[in-house]
């Protein structure tokens, strides 16, 4: 005949809880508020040459360079037409130089 002491089931009970044991009321109310401003921060922020913070991510690529600035086509003469399709780079329909659709 099987009999549970008192002490063997509150340890069978603590062993069952998800999580980890709770904190106290202040490391708790400490530990939310640090979550919560790490949460509002950006980890890739960066700042533009005016000085307003961008999104970058590290394995972010650069665009294709711009074939020409203004609106007009040095090789053409043409006028606020338009400009090479931005997935084609140095004749291959890449990005940058990297295939994207295989």
């Amino acid at each position: 005949d099987f009999e549970f002491h008192p002490k063997v089931l509150a340890l069978e009970d603590s062993l069952l809880d998800d999580g980890p044991p709770p904190l106290p009321k202040e490391e708790q109310q400490e530990f939310e508020r640090l979550v919560k401003e790490k949460q509002n921060q950006s980890p890739f922020l960066a700042h533009d040459e005016d000085g307003d913070p961008i999104n970058v991510h590290p394995d972010a690529r650069a665009g294709p360079p711009k074939d020409f600035d203004g609106d007009i086509n040095p090789e053409t003469g043409e006028v606020g037409g338009p400009k090479t399709d931005p997935l084609r780079w140095k004749s291959e329909w890449a990005f940058g130089g990297r295939a994207v659709d295989f």
